[in-house]
Formats: structure tokens, C-alpha cells, sequence
């Protein structure tokens, strides 16, 4: 009990209440003592003032013709001044003091700077209260103007000591002083045992809460009485048993919740009213480079620097709509494209409490979308050229009946050509589309990949030297085999395009070098020329079907634009990559790993 916080509470403020009540009480009493006092003073004053000016006005005006007979006027001012228990006095226009009950006129300074003199000339009438000097007395003073046919004769002022009004609030003090400890004894007491009574269910009620809050929601309360606190304790029982349900609910709840909100690939953002972040996934921090500790309870763009994702969320919170829009940033690995959808959220009264924002990353999607395009129309380009070639050459062979066996046979030999291209072409949109499928039956075996580069290198040689261009080829175990476990006749074909496309990019007079390396599980195998090189813009996009650095260039090779696609798609196959080193006229590096068998 004498622990509890709410008991001093209630039994402090009983003991404020009983002082300030007192101090009130007795300071009201005090004052109004006082003033009545004063003012019962002021009254007799005014009364004795009155009846000395009748007494002192036929010898202020003697003496204001110059014929002053003040000897009688003393010995009646002192009389009558013992009489009453005041002091009075008599004074000329001019200040000067012509009789007083308490002392000799002619001992006293001119009295026309006293302030309730000065006042009354005046006014007529005036009151002061202030120490005496002449007396070593607090007084009060009443002074009357005397006129005769309006012209000024004189005052007549009357005083009394204030002691008495000083003894009468000392007295009162006392009582009340006495009044008030019985008071307060009394209170006390009361107030310790209602504060007691008070508080004891209320400390049982704090004693259960902790418990509940600390996750025992078995606690219940118990008191025994018929008043607003019993019921209020079985009310809190209620609670407890409800919240037991509602807390395994919102739990479960809330854990689901979560997991949902964290499996999410979409980036999810919530925002209070004064865009603050309150909740964020992984995959938003992810997308835009964010802490999840670290930006929580921050200004949404003070973390978030892109404009698209601050405006649509503008726009959804003043509209109370859903906003849709568009982030399209570039990096270094390709754009970075988001869709944004900005939502705001209100409470059940209809009032903004925030917004949610779900970023969904299509980057991926964008690109797969740009490179559909690009198939569909650089195949349609490359299908076009050589049947648009062989049906002129046709039509002109059909056309010209006296056409010459000469020329015709040259007609031949280039449409023999143009659909020997097209059907390179078509067998490499075969293997890239049976490669990408994967439903092809592949026959991984274990074969000497050592033995597949050297042949293919070989078979390379006649090319380089009609190009008049260096080949070399390097292995690290020349004498040893390196084995690898795949489509022998795909790795054929990976090295095949890799040489080809070194051959064919290289001017006359270059070099091509071919190196195998096996180290602790990997083979590398890499083709460096000397050829025009590739910028580093168009690196990312090197290995996408069709794509060609120089189109101009590439259609008078002869390429199909699907070389290095089929490339990277069979190294990945096998479990492999292919990485690209390369600049502008610096020549070109390609390097592929495979893993050994």
C-alpha cells in the first residue's frame, strides 16, 4: 500500500487541498478584516473631521485676517483629541499648524507637503495612511478643507494609529491558524483511509495488468464489493479472456501478413499522413538500395531520390486515388524499368492516414519484350534478303528465255548461294530455339575437350590463311587430356562460332590466339583477336539474337547475327558462362568456363 503511487497521489492531494483551502480561507478572512477595519476607521474619521471643522473654523478664519486667538483653540484641540483617542490638528492655508492634540504648534514643520493635505486642496477631502515621524506610528489621516465664500482657509486633519487593526489580524490568525490544524488533523485521517480504500483495488488491478502485459493472461482480479470498482474489475476480467482470442488471432494474423508482405517479389512501401516510411519489404529496399533499419520512421523522399515514385505519391495522397506511373532508370547492367502504383489509405472515418506504394520490377520483362522485337524483326530482315534475292534471280531466269547458258548458270550459282544462306540461317534459328527450349534429348558423355579445340583450330587454318592471319593455339596440357562432360557436337560447334567470329572480324594481316586452361575443375578456353573490337555500351547486348555491332559490316560477312547467342546458351547448358574483355580497335577477348568432368 505504501508503495503504491496512486495512494500518494490521492493522499497528497487530499493534504494540498487541505493547505491551499486554509491558506485561502485565512488569507480571505485576513483581508477582508482588515478592509472592514480600515474602512470603520475611515468612517470615524470622516465623522470626527466633520465635527472639528465647525470647532476650528471661527479661528482659522481669525487667523486668516491676522488676528489669530489660538490659545483657547489648544487647550480645546488637546482636550478633545484625549477624549476621542486620535490626534487632531489644525491647519492654516498656508501649511502652518496652529493647534494640535499632541503637540506644541510652534515645534511642527509647515504641513502643505503632507500628501492627504495636498489632496484635499484639492479634492476637499483626502485620506492617507503612513508612518508618522513625529509619533513612531503607522497612521491614518483624514483631512478636510475649509472654505469661506470658496476661498481657503484652512484644514483640519484628524489621525488614529493602525496597532489595533494589527492586533485584530494577529488575533485572527491564530484562529484560523488553530482552526486549520484541527482541520487538517481531521482530513488526514479521512483522507487516508478513503485514498486507502481507493487504491488498494486499483494497485490489485496494476498488479494483474503487468501480468497480462508480460503475456500471462490467465491472472484475473478478485474483489469482493458492489460499487463502480467491482464492476470495473469484471470488466477487466472480460477484457482479459477477449484479448487471449483476439491477441492468438491478430497474432496469426499478423505472422501471415508478414510473410506474404516479405515473400513478395513486388517492392511494398507504406507511408503515414506526413510521408514517414512505416513499413518496407526486402525487395523494395533491394530495387531502390535501401537499409531496412535504417530508413524507417524517415520522410519517404529524403530516402527515395527517384522523382517518378515522390510524384505519384503527391498525386495519390492530394487526389485520394490510385496513381499509375513509370520508373525507367539506366544502370549498368541494362534500364531499369519499375511500374509504380501509388495508393492513398484512410481510416474508417474516411480521414488520410497514409499510402501504400508497390513497385514492381519489369526490367526483365522490358528486356525480353525489346529483344521479342528485335528477333522478330531482325529475322524477318534476314529471312527477307535472301528470298527476296533468289525470286529476282528466278524471275529474271523465268523472263529472259534467250538468256544465255553463261549467265544463266551465273543465275544458278547465286541462287545456290542465297539459299545455302537461307538455310544456315534456319538451322541456326533451329539450334538457338532447341537450345532455349531445353526439351532437346541431349548425350552428355565424357570426352577429351583438349582433342574437339585442337581439330576444330585446325579446320579453322585454310580461312585465316586466305585472310593472310595469324592462328595459334595454346594448351596447357598438351601431352595430357582434358575431360569434360557434355554435347560433344555442341562444344564443336561453341568453338566453331567463337573462331569464326574471330576470322571474320579480324582485318588481313591480324591474329587470332586460341589458349585451353585447365585448373581444379574448370577448363577456360579463350579466343583473343586483334579485330575492330566492341564499345562498352554495346557489350551488354553482344550475346542477344541478331544483335550486330556493325549491321553493315556483319550482313557483308555473311553472319547470321545468332553466333555468339548460341555461344553463351550452350555454355550455360553445360553448366558454364562466356565473358567478354574488349574496346574500340583494340581487338576483342572471349573466355568461356566450363566445368570438368
Amino acid at each position: 500500500m505504501f508503495r503504491s503511487r496512486i495512494f500518494w497521489r490521492l493522499y497528497t492531494g487530499y493534504i494540498a487541498v487541505i493547505i491551499i483551502s486554509t491558506v485561502i480561507v485565512g488569507v480571505l478572512i485576513s483581508r477582508q478584516v482588515a478592509q472592514n477595519s480600515l474602512q470603520e476607521i475611515n468612517y470615524s474619521l470622516a465623522i470626527r473631521s466633520e465635527l472639528l471643522a465647525e470647532i476650528a473654523r471661527p479661528a482659522l478664519l481669525e487667523y486668516a485676517q491676522n488676528n489669530p486667538t489660538t490659545v483657547s483653540l489648544q487647550g480645546i484641540i488637546t482636550e478633545l483629541g484625549e477624549n476621542t483617542g486620535s490626534r487632531l490638528s489644525v491647519i492654516s492655508a498656508d501649511g502652518t499648524v496652529i493647534a494640535d492634540s499632541q503637540e506644541r504648534p510652534l515645534n511642527m514643520d509647515n504641513h502643505s507637503s503632507r500628501p492627504e493635505v495636498i489632496d484635499a486642496r484639492t479634492k476637499g477631502y483626502a485620506s492617507a495612511s503612513r508612518y508618522s515621524d513625529t509619533l513612531n506610528h503607522q497612521m491614518m489621516y483624514r483631512a478636510l478643507r475649509l472654505t469661506d465664500n470658496e476661498n481657503l482657509i484652512g484644514f483640519v486633519r484628524v489621525s488614529v494609529p493602525l496597532e489595533a487593526i494589527d492586533e485584530k489580524i494577529g488575533q485572527l490568525r491564530v484562529i484560523v491558524l488553530f482552526g486549520a490544524g484541527v482541520a487538517a488533523i481531521s482530513a488526514l485521517l479521512l483522507g487516508f483511509y478513503l485514498a486507502k480504500t481507493f487504491s488498494d483495488p486499483l494497485s490489485k488491478m496494476t498488479e494483474v495488468a503487468k501480468a497480462i502485459s508480460n503475456g500471462d493472461y490467465e491472472q484475473r482480479i478478485s474483489i469482493d464489493s458492489n460499487d463502480e470498482i467491482s464492476v470495473l474489475a469484471k470488466a477487466f476480467n472480460r477484457m482479459a479472456r477477449n484479448s487471449v482470442v483476439r491477441m492468438t488471432r491478430i497474432t496469426t494474423d499478423h505472422n501471415r501478413l508478414s510473410r506474404i508482405f516479405e515473400g513478395m517479389v513486388e517492392g511494398v512501401i507504406a507511408v503515414d499522413q506526413h510521408q514517414k516510411i512505416n513499413h518496407i519489404n526486402q525487395a523494395a529496399a533491394n530495387l531502390l538500395g535501401l537499409s531496412l533499419e535504417d530508413c524507417l520512421d524517415r520522410p519517404i523522399w529524403e530516402q527515395v531520390r527517384a522523382k517518378e515514385i515522390n510524384e505519384s505519391l503527391e498525386r495519390a495522397m492530394e487526389n485520394d486515388c490510385v496513381v499509375k506511373s513509370q520508373l525507367r532508370q539506366p544502370s549498368a547492367v541494362g534500364d531499369l524499368v519499375v511500374d509504380i502504383y501509388a495508393a492513398s489509405l484512410q481510416d474508417t472515418d474516411q480521414g488520410p492516414i497514409g499510402a501504400v506504394i508497390v513497385l514492381n520490377d519489369i526490367s526483365e520483362i522490358d528486356r525480353l519484350e525489346r529483344i521479342r522485337r528485335d528477333f522478330v524483326a531482325n529475322a524477318s530482315h534476314e529471312l527477307k534478303t535472301p528470298i527476296t534475292a533468289i525470286r529476282g534471280l528466278t524471275e529474271t531466269i523465268i523472263d529472259d528465255e534467250s538468256m544465255g547458258s553463261g549467265v544463266r548458270n551465273n543465275f544458278v550459282g547465286k541462287i545456290h548461294a542465297q539459299s545455302m544462306r537461307l538455310s544456315s540461317l534456319v538451322t541456326d534459328l533451329l539450334a538457338i530455339s532447341r537450345l532455349e527450349s531445353g526439351q532437346d534429348k541431349r548425350t552428355f558423355q565424357s570426352f577429351d575437350f583438349s582433342a574437339t579445340v585442337r581439330r576444330c583450330v585446325d579446320a579453322c587454318r585454310s580461312s585465316c590463311q586466305e585472310k593472310q592471319l595469324i592462328l595459334s593455339y595454346v594448351s596447357s596440357s598438351d601431352t595430357e587430356k582434358i575431360t569434360v562432360n557434355g554435347d560433344q557436337q555442341e562444344l564443336s560447334q561453341l568453338v566453331d562460332n567463337l573462331l569464326d567470329n574471330a576470322v571474320k572480324y579480324t582485318p588481313e594481316g591480324g591474329h587470332v590466339d586460341v589458349s585451353l586452361l585447365g585448373e581444379k575443375g574448370w577448363v577456360r578456353l579463350s579466343v583473343v583477336d586483334s579485330g575492330i573490337g566492341i564499345s562498352p555500351q554495346n557489350q551488354q547486348r553482344i550475346f542477344e539474337r541478331f544483335y550486330r555491332v556493325d549491321k553493315a559490316r556483319s550482313r557483308e560477312l555473311g553472319g547470321t547475327g545468332l553466333g555468339l547467342s548460341i555461344v553463351k546458351n550452350i555454355a550455360e547448358q553445360h553448366g558454364g558462362s562466356v565473358s567478354l574483355a574488349s574496346d574500340s580497335g583494340s581487338g576483342s577477348t572471349f573466355v568461356v568456363t566450363l566445368p570438368t568432368a
